[in-house]
């Protein structure tokens, strides 16, 4: 008994013979776990049709849109369903329980867990509760919604794509619950199918994206509430700022393999002026709005 390489189920399983990968009875067709050589499937598919239709004077004499029927060509639309397997939502039940230890965990930087859970409890028996309740949901809403944004591009595209931990993630985690370092890399999403240059410069500026959008809406929110927020929430704001424009700055190194790589190869200009905007949000945070406190 083996593991499926693509939902992790242990069962008697098979070699997909195009791409090589292990996979359990559900997904050991080349569809049925998005097999990236498709396109091999697809052509070899054609060409047994075509023997058992003509043999060799066929091929030779008829192309393979005169052997078929004919019907009517409809427009091509891409997939834009979300879909999400039960391996996938327990990947990200587990990030999230993960990423919400680290959240609170930086309650204590960089003094480590344990004073972290003594202000943790100090909060929340006090009328300021909501302070760390938001950190917590603003640390979480940049990870999940950063790995999702790469999710959603993709199937957009009608590739296949889904969340999974990794081995390195959970030390990595354990690493920034215990010392309060805001380490993102809990997993990661993978990708597979027909794609290109832009597809995958598109699908990877979508994460450090996503983290630039959610921090230039904090800033828009301290412009309209000058004045009237309190400094418990201007802190809130400054954190939310900060923690977005860091994770969105770190996978935009043009590093493979590291989201700013593939961004860069598809269009420099982007990859530099997303960069720019993300320095611009940290600034802000680490700058602008300890003044406005």
């Amino acid at each position: 008994m083996t593991n499926c390489s693509l939902c992790g189920k242990e069962d008697l399983c098979f070699i997909c013979p195009y791409c090589k990968g292990v996979f359990c009875g559900d997904h050991r067709l080349p569809e049925g776990h998005g097999c990236p050589a498709m396109q091999q499937v697809q052509d070899e598919a054609k060409r047994r049709v075509s023997d058992s239709v003509g043999g060799d004077e066929y091929k030779n004499n008829q192309t393979w849109s005169s052997i078929m029927p004919k019907r009517k060509k409809k427009p091509r639309r891409r997939s834009g369903k979300k879909r999400f397997s039960s391996a996938e939502l327990k990947h990200l039940l587990i990030a999230c329980i993960l990423v919400t230890l680290v959240g609170i965990s930086m309650l204590g930087s960089p003094y480590g867990i344990a004073y972290a859970l003594s202000r943790f409890v100090w909060y929340m028996s006090s009328p300021y509760w909501w302070v760390p309740v938001g950190m917590i949901l603003i640390f979480l809403l940049a990870f999940i919604g950063h790995e999702l944004a790469h999710k959603f591009v993709a199937q957009h595209y009608g590739m296949w794509s889904e969340f999974r931990m990794t081995t390195m993630g959970y030390y990595l985690s354990a690493i920034a619950i215990l010392f309060s370092v805001p380490i993102f890399g809990t997993g990661t999403v993978y990708t597979s199918g027909t794609s290109n240059t832009e597809h995958n410069g598109k699908i990877n500026l979508a994460g450090p994206l996503s983290n630039f959008l959610m921090a230039i809406g904090l800033v828009i929110i301290t412009i309209f509430t000058y004045g009237l927020a309190s400094q418990p929430m201007l802190y809130l704001i400054q954190y939310g700022i900060i923690i977005n424009a860091i994770l969105g700055l770190f996978n935009m190194i043009p590093i493979q393999p590291f989201d700013g790589a593939s961004v860069k190869d598809w269009k420099k200009s982007v990859w530099i002026t997303l960069t720019i905007a993300l320095v611009a949000m940290l600034l802000i945070g680490y700058i602008v709005i300890p003044v406005l406190m």
